[in-house]
């Protein structure tokens, strides 16, 4: 709380900004307060309008008793949340406050990205230990009593442990480290090895007293210790920019858990040119999903993190490298690629031992990924017929087709379906043009959207049922809010599509039929770029490798088909503005077993300048920058 009310005096150049409500320390005014949620909740606030704004930090912990008392009660006018992990470990969603939607977000790569944490050096290392022994449940983890003991039991460990500090931290006399282990016992083991190896070291634990905590940090600030080892004390709350090395000497795949930790050591501070990461790693029980952190370092897909990891992580943000050992790349692949080669029939009887959840209440309970139910198999409805919930087997090519619409992530879309699943009558043309472009992703956009609303009919029974399921898991994993375009064409910037639902959208009949990657649609005087980024050559011929690049987030390269002059009708269009352009971009066509990757639309863009001829080379102002992800792989991969 005083690091906080500092921090707004200095911003606001007021030194009397503010009053502490924490420990003994009352406000007098009630203007501007600054309070404990354990004050909060022991003497209420009397009038729940009685602020204007409030911003709850470390908002992940919505859930808890006393915060959801806190939020209950207070009506402010401006309800401001903020969490570097909006990801609970426990699966329950804290984005209903605002409405189902998160208002701006900065992923960790994004900010990295930007310059405004500090570089990392990450270092992957085998420390020999085997802990594929170690009792597991799943939604827990490791025992920690027996994984304790496995890392307490001799001096094997810290050995490895000291030896890469000395290499690859070098003068560790001058460094601030803070390790994070899996027991008070096992941090204590530490900093006593660590101190009788001559690196001063202290163990800093819920058993500290507040003045022991204090004068830690306080001295490794002043290099008076070189580490700190804590478990999970200091996951939140404490910033000492002055961190400069951490050290994993547990397993977590808790992605929350693990960029907690990581957080402690990415501020940025003036003699901190990067932060050194060390990551000691061992054989893994079968279950432990290594994924989890490397998709958080890096923003990748979870079947696109094997191919990071197996090119050893081009796409990483400046100044940042992921180094893992021989064998630790080994393992991580391995495990890798078995939580993605699911047994269909184990799942089955999972969910069989769990009863007749929900689609929801199952992701939760195994800590699967929706995509996993999709991705080259049937779905739900078919997993709940393999568990014996359901009699008739679906419909398999319905289940594929429920597949290709995980991409969807506007909530008008995921809102209409729900609608019309349960009867809704149509009314508007922009609600025939969203018929349409669902019937164009659960059709294949082959047949006319004369018959659509009578193949929408045949929809009964489970995968009826199932769809509405999959409309609110997808509601739920929407990180963005996406501004509609206009009135009559239903998309959002910054969301996602097929390009068939991006023609359906514009009102192309049969869209399915539309190979190129430009479309002129004369009724909207649209001109459509469908751009992937990344073109190999084995997916593109010679003609078709167009240079397109992100300049910058707001400009961007695109490359004519290598016939188009400047005195064509087309050229025209384009360097005159009698057309409106929009670019829908995506990072590669690879299959990643949903069907083809979707696009993101960027929204429309404004002529800026050209070159050549046959090709032309344009340079195009986005109306709305591009998001950092689209950014960082539309500039980095581009050739």
């Amino acid at each position: 709380m005083r690091q906080s009310l500092l921090t707004f005096r200095q911003v606001l150049r007021d030194e009397t900004f503010g009053e502490l409500y924490v420990g003994g320390s009352r406000p007098e005014q009630w203007r501007h307060v600054f309070a404990s949620i354990q004050s909060l909740h022991a003497n209420p606030l009397p009038e729940p309008d009685a602020f204007d704004m409030v911003i709850v930090d470390e908002f992940h912990h919505a859930e808890a008793l006393t915060y959801h008392r806190l939020l209950s009660t207070v009506r402010p006018k401006v309800l401001l949340g903020l969490t570097a992990t909006p990801e609970r470990t426990d699966g329950r969603d804290i984005k209903h406050w605002f409405g189902g939607r998160i208002a701006a977000e900065l992923r960790l790569w994004e900010a990295l990205e930007r310059g405004l944490l500090a570089p990392f050096q990450y270092f992957g290392v085998h420390d020999g230990t085997d802990l594929r022994g170690v009792g597991w449940r799943r939604g827990q983890g490791y025992d920690i009593g027996q994984l304790s003991n496995v890392y307490t039991g001799n001096d094997r460990r810290v050995a490895v442990v000291l030896e890469t500090l000395r290499r690859k931290v070098g003068n560790v006399g001058q460094m601030r480290a803070i390790g994070f282990c899996v027991s008070i016992d096992h941090a204590r083991f530490m900093a006593d090895r660590f101190t009788q190896a001559g690196i001063p070291s202290v163990a800093v634990t819920a058993h500290s007293s507040s003045d022991e905590r204090s004068q830690a940090l306080r001295d490794l600030r002043e290099r008076q210790v070189k580490a700190v080892f804590t478990v999970d004390l200091f996951n939140e709350g404490v910033d000492i920019p002055e961190i400069d090395t951490v050290i994993f000497l547990r397993p977590t795949d808790s992605a929350t858990v693990f960029l907690q930790q990581l957080g402690r050591g990415l501020r940025l501070s003036d003699d901190k040119p990067c932060l050194t990461v060390l990551d000691f790693v061992g054989h893994q029980h079968k279950q432990f999903r290594f994924d989890r952190r490397y998709r958080a370092l890096t923003g990748a897909s979870r079947t696109g993190i094997a191919r990071e990891i197996e090119q050893g992580f081009p796409t990483l943000p400046a100044g940042c490298v992921i180094d893992l050992d021989r064998d630790v790349r080994h393992l991580v692949l391995e495990n890798v690629r078995q939580a993605l080669n699911l047994n269909w029939k184990e799942l089955g009887h999972e969910l069989r031992q769990l009863g007749d959840v929900t689609l929801t209440q199952f992701l939760e309970e195994t800590g699967l990924d929706v995509e996993d139910l999709y991705r080259r198999r049937q779905g739900w409805a078919h997993l709940r017929h393999t568990a014996g919930f359901e009699l008739d087997a679906p419909d398999q090519q319905l289940g594929r087709a429920f597949g290709r619409m995980l991409h969807i992530d506007d909530v008008e879309r995921l809102a209409f379906l729900t609608e019309v699943l349960n009867g809704r009558t149509l009314q508007s043309p922009r609600e025939m043009r969203l018929l349409a472009m669902l019937d164009a992703m659960l059709w294949g956009g082959t047949e006319p959207v004369s018959g659509m609303e009578a193949r929408f009919a045949q929809l009964t029974g489970a995968r009826v049922a199932e769809l509405r399921e999959l409309a609110a898991v997808l509601r739920s994993g929407i990180r963005h809010v996406a501004p509609p375009l206009d009135a009559v064409v239903p998309l959002h910037i910054h969301a996602r599509y097929s390009k068939n639902e991006v023609l359906a959208a514009f009102g192309i009949d049969r869209p399915a039929h539309m190979r190129e990657g430009v479309k002129y649609v004369e009724e909207h005087r649209a001109d459509l770029f469908f751009v992937t980024i990344d073109k190999s050559e084995d997916k593109y011929s010679p003609t078709t490798l167009y240079h397109d690049r992100a300049i910058s987030e707001e400009l961007f390269q695109w490359e004519s088909q290598s016939t188009l002059r400047t005195s064509t009708a087309t050229a025209r269009r384009y360097l005159t503005g009698e057309s409106t352009v929009h670019l829908l971009i995506r990072q590669s066509k690879r299959d990643e077993g949903l069907g083809a990757p979707p696009y993101t639309y960027a929204g429309p863009m404004h002529y800026v300048s050209h070159e050549g001829e046959r090709p032309i080379r344009f340079v195009w102002r986005l109306d709305h920058p591009l998001p950092p992800d689209v950014f960082h792989y539309a500039k980095a991969t581009a050739g």
